[in-house]
């Protein structure tokens, strides 16, 4: 469903005019998306009294549309907020230290899909994740040089626990 649609049920879902979708359905929280009070705790703006039942319905319904027109909006800005910035140098050398970060930290091409919203067949096309997984090198302490004070590491397995 695309955004003007969603605007047209939107505006269309009370013919009467009696709620504006904009205004009367309460406030909403963008972060959450979700409105912060139930409608049983909303006033008409007429009477100052609550809706009655039959409006509750209505405002519920029109409510669930609000928020799918809301997270279709989210969505569309954040498309051209990644292609306008993936056109400048500056942008591109940015997200490309964002996205090495996370490849330096394990994260997944699908994970990092999710935080920085590139597809993830453009993410393995223009990175691979073997690059930037490092391993850490392995340290072995000797348990008499731990026992002395000593506390440096070597870095090949003691004699001890090679298998022969």
């Amino acid at each position: 469903m695309d955004r003007e649609s969603l605007y047209q049920q939107l505006v269309n879902s009370d013919p009467l005019g009696f709620i504006d979708p904009f205004e009367d359905l309460g406030k909403f929280d963008s972060v959450q998306m979700k409105f912060k009070e139930p409608v049983s705790m909303l006033k008409n703006k007429y009477s100052g009294q609550p809706y009655n039942l039959n409006w509750q319905k209505k405002i519920e319904e029109m409510r669930v549309l609000y928020i799918q027109y809301q997270k279709l909006l989210k969505l569309e800005d954040q498309e051209q907020r990644i292609h306008k910035r993936l056109r400048n140098k500056e942008a591109r050398e940015h997200v490309h230290e964002i996205i090495t970060t996370y490849l330096e930290l394990g994260f997944r091409f699908r994970e990092i899909e999710s935080k920085v919203a590139l597809f993830n067949t453009r993410l393995r096309r223009n990175w691979k994740r073997s690059d930037y997984v490092m391993t850490v090198n392995t340290e072995f302490y000797l348990k008499k040089d731990l026992q002395n004070g000593y506390c440096s590491p070597g870095s090949f397995l003691p004699q001890s626990m090679k298998i022969n």
